[in-house]
């Protein structure tokens, strides 16, 4: 969330990402949240030093909530391939997995 002291980061995609989050994100109060706080347009320094701290905190919330959905994800699907030893599944869990494993790195703001 260092971006948001040099640019603006309501942008289109953050906004889209955000719409296909919100339905999943517990609790339900961290989109909204980071929505309201990156609105924010402000450019004295010390009104984004405080944007930032209440972004990270809403930002590593929805990280840590996407991880817990991958990892229900995997269980159920991990308990479908024992009954099944469906190798598409044994795949599905794999490939979330891998992101499983990316959320470990920190998440950079990218604007196309």
């Amino acid at each position: 969330m260092v971006e948001c002291k040099q640019r603006n980061v309501d942008t289109p995609e953050v906004t889209e990402a955000l719409d296909f989050l919100e339905p999943h994100i517990f609790p339900k109060w961290l989109v909204p949240q980071f929505r309201r706080h990156a609105k924010h347009h402000e450019n004295e320094g010390w009104r984004r030093e405080g944007q930032q701290q209440v972004l990270r905190p809403s930002f590593n919330g929805i990280r840590e909530s996407v991880k817990i959905l991958l990892e229900v994800r995997m269980d159920r699907l991990a308990r479908k391939f024992h009954e099944t030893h469906d190798m598409k599944v044994k795949e599905e869990i794999e490939r979330l997995a891998g992101e499983l494993v990316k959320l470990e790195k920190p998440w950079v703001f990218v604007a196309s």
